[in-house]
């Protein structure tokens, strides 16, 4: 599972986001309300100063012009003819009340005065103070807050591995039990143990009972299926039993003509077919495979042999002849049953849509190629071939299209490979691969 993906990682990532945002905000804060705070205060101060000193010095210049205005501060008193002497020219520009200038590579708030007279004639008063070494206190701030962030996010960090492994741990205990649930058993075996009763009544213990009430429908559902499927295969199985037997008896009777036994043959071909088709429907529905043990196998040649025969008298009915070429021996480590319905549904169907021509069943070491001379089907409509009740031609062909698709599921239940593909003039191949 991805990272960012996991439940875990977006509450490990939710705590540090917003860790990081109330660290940042109470520190932009912080520092914010302590920069206007100790400026105000400072402004504050040597203004207060600086009016305590005018008014006394209007009231009686010659005594204080000796004082200095300030002890904590530097204080200027000058007139607008002598500004020159005393201050830079850009101070005369600034009106009553507190600046920040910067001079020099340093930082003053800088207090003006110029609200009072002494015989008549303006007298400014300037207090300057050096902030400088606030600057420097704001860098040890700084890194003070930039350490105290990493800390709280370190704290965040670990909460936030403690909390999810809290909050998460019953979903790994329910994803836990559900993964074992079935790891030695079969869908046609189990009866699942109930998950709610391991689990509180909260959130997850909904999911649990939820889980259990959907397991309990399809525990049902399975069964059902299963009785279903054995019961089908016991009442199909006993008429064709007793359709085998009474064809045997009726073909064991003296005087019969050749044109009785070979309809007698062609309804005990038919019960065969019927009977294997039924055996190997069981299987796709129970997802099973059935395989021969020890050294028995399935010889393809011999199958293919009596499922020609069995179309002999659709052949009659249209100019259409069979070819079998065997270039190598191949066996199958399947049931009969299975490659027979296979081969039938090829075999059937390039019969089935040859107008006229040959039907050719190539044997070869691991495969089987049919191929025919009938309508084909654009590129296009291949991929369609082994959906569900997909017919080509559907105006005029009969059948309900589920042949290629239980050839296509039998093939993914016994891992071989089944391919369909144009031939050059006319017609389809057909190549079934076995895996040994």
């Amino acid at each position: 599972m991805k990272f960012k993906n996991s439940i875990k990682s977006r509450i490990i990532i939710g705590f540090l986001g917003f860790s990081t945002l109330l660290t940042l905000l109470f520190a932009v804060s912080s520092l914010s309300i302590r920069q206007s705070l100790q400026t105000d205060l400072i402004a504050q101060t040597i203004l207060d100063d600086l009016e305590g000193y005018m008014q006394k010095f209007a009231e009686n210049p010659q005594e204080m012009i000796n004082q200095p205005l300030s002890s904590n501060v530097t204080g200027i008193l000058t007139t607008p003819d002598n500004f020159h002497l005393d201050l830079p020219l850009h101070y005369a520009e600034l009106s009553n009340g507190k600046h920040i200038l910067e001079e020099d590579g340093r930082t003053y708030i800088v207090a003006v005065n110029k609200g009072h007279q002494v015989e008549s004639k303006p007298v400014w008063g300037y207090i300057k103070f050096d902030i400088s070494h606030m600057n420097q206190d704001n860098t040890i701030i700084y890194v003070a807050f930039t350490g105290i962030t990493l800390v709280f996010l370190l704290l965040a960090y670990v909460l936030a591995i403690f909390v999810s492994k809290r909050a998460l741990k019953p979903l790994s205990d329910l994803a836990s039990r559900l993964d074992h649930l079935t790891s030695d058993q079969t869908i046609y075996d189990i009866h699942p143990e109930p998950l709610a009763p391991y689990f509180t009544e909260d959130e997850v213990g909904k999911i649990a009972t939820a889980l259990d009430g959907y397991a309990e429908k399809l525990t049902n559902y399975v069964t059902r299926d299963k009785e279903f499927n054995a019961d089908v295969s016991h009442e199909l199985r006993t008429p064709l039993a007793v359709i085998k037997s009474t064809t045997e008896l009726i073909a064991s009777k003296p005087g019969m003509t050749p044109k009785e036994l070979n309809r007698i043959n062609r309804i005990e071909r038919a019960v065969k077919q019927s009977t294997e088709l039924i055996e190997t429907l069981l299987l796709l529905a129970r997802e099973e495979r059935k395989e021969q043990h020890g050294l028995e196998r399935t010889q393809p040649a011999l199958i293919i042999r009596d499922i020609i025969e069995g179309f002999e008298p659709t052949l009659r009915l249209k100019p259409v002849t069979t070819e079998v070429v065997e270039n190598d021996w191949l066996q199958v480590k399947a049931p009969e049953s299975v490659v027979s319905v296979v081969l039938s549904n090829l075999i059937g169907n390039a019969i089935k849509y040859t107008p006229e021509g040959v039907v050719k069943v190539v044997i070869d070491k691991n495969s089987i190629t049919v191929s025919d001379e009938g309508i084909g089907v654009s590129e296009s409509e291949l991929p369609k071939l082994f959906e569900r009740h997909y017919r080509v031609g559907k105006s005029t062909s009969k059948g309900s299209g589920i042949g290629l698709a239980i050839v296509k599921r039998l093939c993914e239940l016994y891992n071989w490979q089944i391919d369909i593909s144009r031939n050059q003039e006319t017609g389809l191949s057909a190549t079934l691969t076995f895996n040994h």
